[in-house]
């Protein structure tokens, strides 16, 4: 029998698993859907990525392969799709959930193709996903600090560790499936992880990207698992998220109570820049004071972080993945381009090898500051000092990084970005193929796996 605590939680999910979602929710739905699988068009264009999409042994079956001119079975579709849309660290996030998007979408987007859904139903189920994901996430940050002590840190890989419930439950609701269904898909994935062995900034993206696309394959079983009578397993909720819960009963609790209420994807993020969310703040601080640094006489560049973020400060970086994990790497290339805004190629070979970038990263340095650990995880801040040799310092702040829910640029700069991902791979189709995106509400999924490949 689950206890009464798992009762509550539980049945706050059941509940809100067969409620409406209002209107404007779903609009904000078609935005992280083609958020999503933008990304995962432009992550189709790395080599490595390219070689799995074009060249692995697939199922047969009428899920895209996004970026590229192949069907594949739901469960290898979302394998290869959920690990492109990582790939460019160009996806959206939630500052207390984590990176949920990229799986709920390509999971939900997989079966909703092959079972030949209407794009309503599949946003349906990619909100109601995001949802419980954000809220599980969040929980989760609860025992960070204890993993912290005992396992290797990219044993979590944020996109792939906890993230099988969003396909599961997205693409049960894509799928048709009755509310009893779409319960067992939740129960079954929330009772599944996948944990990477894999250390990317040494090994390379494609090492840690695959860890998002096995999750979202794992999800995508989970909903098909569920569809066909198998049952998830109330005993292990209560063994795991049980002491979850505990650790912030208070915070965990009134997040499951707002179900339905306050909606998690209304606050998310957007990226402009394709890098870690954690250096977008220092990137944003430095940009109002960039006309005015004297690159050639930059002494040191210190910034004021968060205690996660201040981890970010290796200069090394000999992978496009630890370049974008990189603070120091991603303001030496913002200066060294004349303050230009950086994008795909500034994470290339040659850019993360030139000379220039690398010695000015080497003068930059983090430190944790206690002001912006207290705002976090709520707001990611810093603050960025630039001291020239003669002794000239320019200091700026960033409270919330453009793309932030507060601080968002507008759907103009967004569809901007969409079109751009989706021409890496799509070439004159971009045009089309974003229109159809963001018509998703009045198309079947099959239009939009149709619009995303290429001939």
């Amino acid at each position: 029998m689950a206890s009464s605590a798992e009762r509550e939680w539980m049945a706050q999910a059941i509940e809100f698993l067969s409620s409406p979602v209002p209107e404007p929710v779903l609009d904000e739905g078609v935005l992280v859907l083609a958020d999503v699988l933008s990304a995962a068009v432009a992550g189709a264009d790395t080599a490595a990525n390219e070689r799995v999409a074009t060249g692995m042994q697939v199922a047969a079956g009428n899920a895209s392969i996004v970026g590229t001119g192949r069907t594949a079975s739901p469960g290898n579709a979302a394998l290869v799709n959920g690990t492109t849309a990582i790939s460019a660290e160009i996806e959206e996030g939630h500052n207390r959930g984590g990176h949920v998007g990229a799986g709920i979408v390509a999971g939900g987007f997989a079966l909703g193709e092959a079972a030949d859904a209407d794009g309503e139903s599949l946003l349906e189920g990619i909100v109601k996903a995001y949802e419980l994901c954000t809220r599980i996430e969040h929980a989760i940050w609860s025992m960070k600090d204890r993993l912290d002590d005992v396992t290797p840190w990219h044993l979590r890989d944020p996109h792939g560790t906890w993230t099988t419930v969003g396909p599961a439950v997205a693409g049960a609701i894509a799928m048709g499936c009755d509310d009893e269904t779409v319960v067992e898909a939740f129960r079954l994935g929330a009772n599944l992880a996948v944990l990477s062995m894999h250390d990317p900034y040494r090994e390379g993206s494609p090492a840690r990207n695959v860890t998002s696309g096995l999750s979202t394959q794992v999800g995508v079983n989970a909903a098909l698992l569920a569809d066909a009578g198998l049952a998830g397993s109330r005993a292990a909720i209560r063994e795991v998220y049980d002491p979850l819960r505990e650790m912030d009963e208070t915070s965990f609790d009134r997040s499951f109570g707002e179900l339905g209420e306050a909606w998690s994807i209304t606050e998310n993020y957007y990226k402009f820049t394709p890098s870690c969310w954690y250096t977008h703040a220092p990137l944003a601080a430095l940009d109002t004071v960039v006309d005015d640094v004297r690159v050639d006489e930059v002494e040191s560049i210190d910034v004021f972080t968060y205690n996660r973020a201040s981890a970010l400060d290796h200069t090394d970086c000999a992978t496009p993945t630890s370049g974008k994990f990189s603070t120091p790497y991603v303001l030496a290339r913002k200066l060294i381009g004349d303050g230009a805004d950086l994008w795909l190629d500034d994470f290339d070979e040659s850019s993360l090898s030139d000379p220039a970038t690398r010695a000015l990263a080497d003068r930059v340095g983090l430190h944790r500051d206690p002001e912006y650990e207290d705002r976090f995880p709520d707001h990611r801040s810093a603050r960025v000092e630039v001291t020239h040799t003669d002794g000239t310092t320019l200091e700026a702040e960033c409270v919330d990084a453009p793309g932030d829910h507060r601080n968002f640029p507008g759907n103009d700069a967004l569809e901007g970005k969409f079109e751009r991902l989706l021409e890496t791979r799509l070439d004159a189709g971009a045009t089309d193929a974003l229109e159809v995106l963001l018509d998703v509400r009045h198309r079947s999924v099959r239009d939009v796996g149709a619009a995303l490949r290429t001939a």
